[in-house]
């Protein structure tokens, strides 16, 4: 089991969540203000416009020094990286980023290539199902060679939008039909007192990003550490 898996596995026993910081730009300065505020974990992107921030991604070699700055200050913790945004066979990419010491993928179910993917025992998979997913769908999870499963569910005209129960209930219909670690990313405004509502149905992680922490050094510290209270508390 991974070092990421494990951490997943633990937040479901202790009725917690994983805080994950889904940086909007390969920055070092975000990578330690959300490592130094309390994040568990932190995520990264390449080869991929980032809906919710604006952002362009560049290709690994084009942020290959920014992804090295950001492992150097996060090393030790749990790291993540996002390769594509489309489905592109390209298993070298995959292994030189597993090679630099990353805990895991982030990638849509439906952009993740079979035969990309080095061995689950030297970098997890978080795949992720999309808004036009039907719920259905995460009832064949458990068959997959897949260890985490992202809730990337709604859709992007609504992203921002306050956090509500039916939201949640979504969420919920997933849970029920898979065992695998849930982690639910902030798509619509999730604020620190949705929390204990996150933990009771059954999630494990909570991955926030420019919707609900925004973009500059201060924006995220403060964020993070409202999570991090709200988590531990």
């Amino acid at each position: 089991m991974s070092r990421f898996v494990q951490a997943l596995t633990n937040a479901r026993k202790e009725k917690k969540l994983v805080l994950i910081a889904s940086l909007p730009r390969n920055d070092g300065d975000l990578a330690k203000a959300a490592l130094d505020a309390g994040a568990d974990a932190v995520k990264i992107h390449i080869n991929v416009h980032h809906h919710a921030s604006n952002t362009t991604f560049g290709t690994l070699e084009e942020e290959k020094k920014n992804l090295a700055a950001i492992l150097k200050i996060w090393e030790g913790k749990l790291t993540g990286i996002m390769p594509y945004a489309a489905p592109v066979y390209d298993p070298q990419t995959f292994r030189e980023l597993a090679d630099m010491g990353f805990d895991f993928y982030s990638q849509y179910l439906g952009h993740a290539v079979i035969g990309c993917f080095p061995g689950p025992e030297k970098i997890s998979r978080m795949l992720a199902l999309a808004a036009d997913d039907p719920v259905e769908l995460a009832s064949g999870l458990d068959r997959l060679s897949v260890q985490v499963c992202e809730l990337s569910i709604m859709n992007g005209n609504t992203y921002g939008q306050p956090f509500t129960f039916h939201d949640l209930l979504r969420y919920s219909a997933i849970r029920i039909r898979t065992t695998l670690p849930l982690v639910v990313p902030s798509q619509h405004y999730i604020t620190p007192e949705s929390v204990p509502d996150l933990v009771q149905i059954g999630i494990e992680g909570l991955m926030i990003g420019a919707v609900v922490a925004g973009s500059t050094t201060d924006s995220w510290s403060r964020s993070i550490r409202e999570f991090r209270k709200a988590i531990d508390e």
